[in-house]
């Protein structure tokens, strides 16, 4: 599902599938024509396990399916609602006197500053899209370097799948949540901060020829 040698071969649902990691498989060049493979030459081949052991801590099969088990259990999104419950226990002048009442510069006040912006915002699932994105992703890169095999994705790869499609009702809401979990996980209030993430975003949503615009959100993801 997430990987194979004939682009003809994927289905509406093996689109769907790795479109929900396009933010980061764009942010490494790959194109969504060919469905986000990657091209084998030794450097890319070093390029991309150096940088998975770097971000990920992943050189094995075992450390990948830590990560992935990591995403799947909450991520990021277990400390946003966490704090998101709480602060939804106060009135509005409680949550800023209890924000204000931490150091500014760190980034336990910048977080608490963002899930009080966006907590009314997102659907009670918050950030996982954050998570879930880069869950894909992970499983994506991990088929190139022979971590898992493509049978393995697709088993780990479709709960996922089926979870974001029951709990976003759009790539556009999806695509938000994503950026305010990134924000979230960068520990910044200001825009400035999300811009790179923000234009992958916004190439997914408007472009004609995105897989977001290609593929139907309630795209049967069975069979």
């Amino acid at each position: 599902m997430l990987s194979s040698s004939n682009p003809d071969r994927y289905t509406l649902a093996d689109r769907w599938c790795t479109a929900l990691g396009a933010v980061l498989l764009e942010r490494n060049g790959l194109n969504p024509a060919n469905n986000y493979e990657f091209e084998y030459t030794e450097e890319i081949d070093a390029e991309h396990r150096h940088a998975l052991k770097r971000d990920w801590g992943i050189a094995s099969k075992g450390e990948l399916m830590s990560n992935l088990q990591d995403l799947q259990q909450g991520g990021h999104n277990a400390s946003f609602l966490n704090i998101r419950s709480f602060l939804s226990t106060l009135s509005v002048s409680d949550q800023n006197q209890y924000i204000a009442s931490m150091p500014n510069s760190t980034q336990e006040y910048r977080q608490h500053r963002i899930v009080q912006a966006y907590m009314n915002r997102l659907p009670s699932v918050g950030i996982a899209a954050w998570d879930w994105g880069r869950y894909v992703y992970l499983c994506k890169n991990s088929v190139f370097l022979g971590y898992i095999s493509r049978e393995e994705a697709e088993e780990l790869v479709m709960p996922i799948a089926k979870m974001t499609q029951q709990c976003y009702s759009s790539w556009h809401e999806y695509g938000i949540s994503y950026l305010i979990g990134r924000q979230f996980w960068w520990g910044q209030i200001t825009a400035d901060s999300a811009e790179q993430m923000t234009r992958y975003v916004h190439r997914l949503v408007i472009h004609p020829d995105s897989p977001w615009n290609q593929l139907d959100w309630n795209t049967p993801l069975e069979g």
